[in-house]
């Protein structure tokens, strides 16, 4: 009852008052519960996204991100409100030792820090008060969720066994942003707010910044990083997506159960097996040949050139003593027999790309440190399991924790979900 009365005169109160006698910065943005998050709210967190992201404080970028923004100060109210009522709090050595590690990571001191954000006409309890829900909400995490989590015997097994067919197998090292999408009418607001974000990184923001303030993921604390993720685990569509994606290159808003996932592709490599003692899955090599079109990586008009060269020539390459034949005709250097290369000292691109090609089959032209490649796997060998007793006790534990913080994230985003659907929430912008 204390609580409907609260939210009906937040509403009546702030629904009648004059324009002209209410300062326009304090006029609410949301409620959430009890709680009120006002529009200078929004554009104090506003302005620290932008700072920390590298985005010019423009009023183009601030509509890009005000509803994300504010999506994110419904959550962290919400935590706050959940933190209260399990009577967990936050002590003030806690809040200074995040911003001593935020100002550490930025080579200052936090008098520094604070100074930074004055300058830039942003309140520094803006971002006390987003470690502080910060803080809390690991808290409630810790205290309600972690318990829950238990890896079986059964359950590392599995993981192990999956982790050892994943050998030689795509991993790409990713980071997200994830827009939720609750209820089928937001689908069309979500994804305009996840193109407006995807243009924003395009113009050159800091991914790890923006995940931090407008994910929902529970990775965004360590800045939507995700870690190495087999290629097996992730669902067909977004790794089509994936494929076509260079490191450093942001993906397009993919949909998915969840909603929309923004990737960023920062490392791609071939899946290595948990190792035994006595024992583990032997190194593969190939015996190669290639033609080699040496370009300036940087310089995008010659690499084009290249490629259409490349493509000029391929039909020619019909077997590894072709090649070997037109690299001399061609004088051209690093060209012909390259011999015998384990495939995990390759470039990242080059080590996917002969990990699958067949013997004796030309690949499509591929880019590389030195230019543009054609490559050719003449021979392969190695890649066989040999006898081990069991796998090592410390890649058990690396899967083990990897299975434990992917449990304890989806339950995470599970309980803020369910805190979001029982509140009052009402947004006015």
């Amino acid at each position: 009852m204390r609580r409907t009365f609260i939210r009906l005169l937040l509403f009546v109160l702030f629904s009648t008052m004059p324009s002209h006698g209410f300062a326009a910065d304090q006029r609410i943005a949301a409620i959430v519960n009890d709680d009120v998050v006002s529009i200078r709210d929004l554009n104090e967190r506003l302005g620290l996204v932008l700072l920390t992201s590298r985005i010019p404080d423009q009023e183009q970028a601030r509509n890009r991100l005000s509803k994300q923004v504010l999506r994110g100060l419904i959550e962290e109210s919400l935590q706050l409100q959940e933190a209260k009522r399990l009577s967990i709090g936050v002590a003030p050595d806690e809040l200074d030792r995040a911003l001593q590690d935020i100002a550490g990571r930025n080579k200052m001191s936090i008098e520094q820090l604070q100074q930074l954000l004055v300058t830039n006409d942003i309140d520094p309890s803006t971002l006390k008060d987003q470690l502080r829900a910060q803080i809390s909400w690991l808290k409630v995490v810790n205290q309600r969720i972690r318990p829950q989590v238990n890896v079986t015997v059964d359950q590392l097994e599995i993981a192990v066994e999956e982790a050892k067919r994943n050998q030689g197998q795509p991993e790409y090292l990713l980071s997200e942003i994830v827009l939720p999408v609750d209820n089928p009418s937001q689908e069309q607001r979500v994804a305009a707010d996840a193109a407006r974000l995807v243009q924003t990184l395009s113009e050159g923001a800091s991914f790890e910044a923006l995940a931090r303030q407008v994910s929902a993921s529970a990775t965004a604390r360590r800045g939507g990083d995700l870690g190495w993720v087999p290629a097996s685990t992730i669902p067909p569509e977004l790794v089509g997506a994936l494929e076509r994606l260079l490191p450093g290159d942001v993906s397009p808003p993919l949909r998915s159960p969840v909603g929309f996932f923004v990737f960023q592709l920062r490392d791609r490599r071939l899946g290595k097996a948990p190792t035994g003692e006595n024992g583990g899955v032997t190194p593969i090599e190939v015996r190669l040949s290639q033609i080699l079109f040496e370009a300036d990586i940087g310089n995008d008009e010659q690499l084009s050139a290249r490629v259409d060269q490349a493509l000029e020539l391929r039909d020619r390459l019909t077997d590894c003593e072709a090649i070997n034949a037109v690299a001399d005709e061609l004088q051209a250097p690093a060209s012909g027999d390259l011999g015998w290369l384990n495939v995990s000292d390759l470039p990242t691109l080059l080590a996917n790309a002969v990990g699958d090609l067949p013997e004796g089959e030309i690949s499509a032209p591929l880019q590389g440190p030195g230019g543009v490649h054609l490559l050719m796997v003449c021979d392969r060998r190695g890649g066989e399991q040999a006898e081990a007793d069991e796998v090592s006790e410390e890649d058990r534990q690396k899967v083990a924790k990897q299975l434990e913080r992917e449990r304890l994230d989806r339950l995470a985003r599970r309980y803020l979900r369910d805190l979001r659907k029982q509140a009052f929430i009402d947004v006015r912008l």
